[in-house]
């Protein structure tokens, strides 16, 4: 199946995957000399990310610790070998580039190329240090997005420049009813000055701040008077991404790319997409409650051509047909995180979570994996895409599952 690159992401922080080790109780000059040195004791492995390399010959994976190395499959099971000289750094996120490279995302904010040989700092992408969650690539160009509203572009690979999303246009809303209630748009920081409200009273226009109030800070229109139903209320606008009174600081924890377009998800329930290589932004998936709406956070994410997927925290996925204009609620695995997700040869989502949550969609119905049966006692995150169409399912602990012929079994790996 030709579908494009699949694209996960993480949550904000890397808090469950890193232990810190003690500075035990040396003196403070030994201390204020050491202070610079990682003193973090690696206990286990985690696959945080990975990808098909077809010059390595297997699974080029990535995490915590400077992780670093190629999974190979091997009639036993799976062996890993770790690539010497890797930077001591925490992995967060890594994107097939080319048959022979990498991009990798960093917690610190950074971006390295792999190629095969020896790894390469080429970007640094925040000046607060936040983590590069993910990272897409497509025709020969590649985004990557982060914490506190990260998002940058390559053409080539080694330069990067940083975007900044002014505003978001949100296109019309319809206001379900007219009577005296507060109606939330899901987002917040409107521009008044594009704000266009239509509605009535017995027929008249309605006056703001006599028949409705609005709330561009906190995004909410309040009705004070009953409005009329036909037509029903509508209303559109400009806003800038992020919470109420912090336009921009917004985590972007999926990045979707083919090539044109490309489309955002993160904190907040946001879907943002842009056809013109980020200049201009368009909300999706827009809703209007009369309560402040509880909206997913967005974790992980695939795209097939016209076909979306997106996953999040409790168990929340949402699909779209059409290029990611319009999303339709899907019934959800299980009630943990879905950290990754990808498809199947014959373009069944497959999905991988917390608690060694993996599942299937057959028809409508999730075939979720017996996690006693496969011994999964760890996170999962990255379904990797192999040359045979199978998938191979990676996460903590050097949990390796394999997806083929609609079995799931786990792969004993091996570390040389």
């Amino acid at each position: 199946m030709n579908k494009h690159r699949i694209h996960r992401a993480q949550g904000r922080t890397l808090g469950s995957m890193i232990l810190l080790a003690s500075l035990g109780t040396g003196a403070a000059a030994i201390a204020a000399e050491d202070e610079q040195v990682d003193h973090r004791a690696p206990l286990v492995v985690d696959f945080v990310d990975g990808a098909y390399l077809p010059s390595q010959g297997g699974i080029v994976v990535a995490g915590t610790h400077g992780l670093l190395g190629l999974l190979k499959m091997t009639d036993e099971g799976a062996e890993l070998t770790r690539y010497p000289d890797v930077p001591n750094e925490d992995f967060t996120a890594l994107e097939k580039w080319s048959d022979n490279e990498v991009l990798l995302g960093s917690s610190s904010g950074k971006v390295f190329v792999f190629d095969g040989k020896a790894v390469k700092e080429v970007g640094s992408l925040s000046e607060y240090n936040e983590p590069v969650l993910d990272i897409a690539a497509a025709n020969g160009k590649a985004w990557a997005v982060g914490g506190r509203g990260m998002i940058a572009k390559t053409s080539d690979g080694k330069t990067w420049e940083n975007v900044t999303i002014e505003e978001v246009t949100q296109p019309q809303l319809t206001i379900p009813a007219g009577d005296p209630a507060d109606w939330y748009f899901g987002v917040s920081n409107l521009n008044m000055d594009t704000v266009e409200f239509n509605g009535t009273v017995n027929g008249k226009p309605a006056v703001v701040d006599t028949d409705y109030a609005l709330y561009p800070d906190e995004g909410f229109v309040q009705f004070i008077n009953t409005l009329d139903s036909a037509p029903a209320p509508t209303i559109s606008f400009k806003f800038a991404p992020g919470p109420a009174f912090r336009a921009g600081d917004v985590s972007w924890n999926v990045v979707l790319f083919d090539g044109t377009n490309l489309t955002l998800g993160g904190e907040f329930g946001m879907v943002l997409q842009s056809s013109d290589d980020g200049k201009t932004w368009i909300r999706r998936d827009s809703l209007v409650t009369p309560k402040e709406p509880e909206p997913p956070y967005w974790i992980a994410g695939v795209q097939d051509g016209n076909r979306l997927y997106l996953t999040g925290a409790a168990g929340v996925v949402r699909a779209s047909q059409d290029g990611g204009v319009t999303w339709s609620q899907m019934t959800p695995p299980s009630t943990e995180g879905v950290f990754g997700v990808n498809l199947t040869a014959d373009g069944k989502p497959v999905v991988a979570g917390a608690v060694g949550l993996v599942g299937v969609l057959e028809g409508e119905k999730w075939n979720v994996a017996d996690r006693s049966e496969l011994q999964l006692l760890s996170w999962l995150r990255t379904p990797v895409e192999m040359p045979d169409g199978s998938l191979v399912l990676i996460g903590g602990r050097a949990t390796t599952i394999s997806l083929k012929d609609g079995k799931f079994s786990r792969i004993a790996v091996a570390q040389k």
